[in-house]
């Protein structure tokens, strides 16, 4: 064997043996998901004068969806201001746990108390991340729902695109 030829053989070796610790690639491209929620959401803690602005709540609930099947839900919401004397203004982050994983999201939104006493409540939002197949998860939603008069328990529906 010449030395030239050794090289190679050695060369083709370790490319061989690094290719076999790293595996087959295990980046895969996103897929694209619709998908339709109900959702029941209730407030179990408020603080800094909640619903004044700055106020703050943290909101749990159920959340049953067409493709990732039921869940729950933990929302943190701060108050950002009353653009109309009935309207209030929030963002806030979101928690949603399904059985393989969790799910981030960022929104905003506004709830207007009706005449009644009862609030329609309407939000945007984007996926940001979660864990184990949704560690990289991006998309959009929408919401709505309302509360009974003078209720604290929003019912809604919620549809969205969700990648990962």
């Amino acid at each position: 064997m010449t030395h030239i030829h050794s090289n190679r053989i050695r060369l083709g070796l370790a490319l061989v043996a690094v290719l076999a610790v790293a595996g087959p690639s295990t980046a895969q491209a996103k897929t694209q998901h619709h998908y339709k929620s109900v959702i029941q959401n209730g407030t179990l803690s408020t603080a800094n004068g909640y619903p004044g602005v700055g106020g703050t709540a943290v909101t749990a609930g159920t959340w049953s969806s067409d493709l990732f099947g039921k869940g729950a839900l933990v929302d943190h919401v701060t108050i950002t201001g009353n653009p109309a004397p009935s309207v209030i203004a929030f963002k806030g982050t979101e928690f949603g746990f399904v059985s393989d994983g969790s799910l981030k999201n960022k929104f905003s939104g506004t709830s207007t108390v009706q005449p009644d006493g009862s609030q329609k409540i309407s939000v945007t939002g984007r996926y940001v991340g979660g864990t184990g197949p949704y560690k990289h998860a991006t998309g959009s939603f929408k919401f709505t729902g309302s509360t009974e008069p003078g209720g604290s328990v929003i019912t809604g529906r919620s549809t969205g695109t969700i990648s990962y």
